[in-house]
């Protein structure tokens, strides 16, 4: 299985509708039926906002910063389970 493909391009496609539908369909004038999505980058966003709280600089900036990490930390998760797949059907 492709794990390391499967879960950033399914994190990405909730991405884009977070951005799209959410932020800028609704424009706050309503529920964001998508702010799960920042509980699935929270331990990304946690090391990233320590960054923030010393350099400074636009909010934008941290958010995007923090949402291109979140696909990063899926991609490597994916990763790290076809390598645990991959061990476990080779002791077979």
């Amino acid at each position: 299985m492709k794990f390391r493909l499967i879960l950033p391009i399914v994190f990405l496609i909730v991405l884009v509708l977070f951005v799209g539908v959410a932020m800028m369909g609704a424009g706050g004038h309503g529920p964001n039926p998508f702010d799960f999505i920042l509980y699935f980058a929270y331990p990304i966003c946690f090391l990233t906002s320590m960054l923030e709280s010393t350099l400074g600089g636009p909010d934008l900036l941290w958010l995007s910063l923090c949402l291109v990490l979140a696909v990063t930390q899926y991609f490597l998760i994916g990763y790290f389970v076809d390598k645990l797949l991959q061990q476990r059907t080779a002791g077979r």
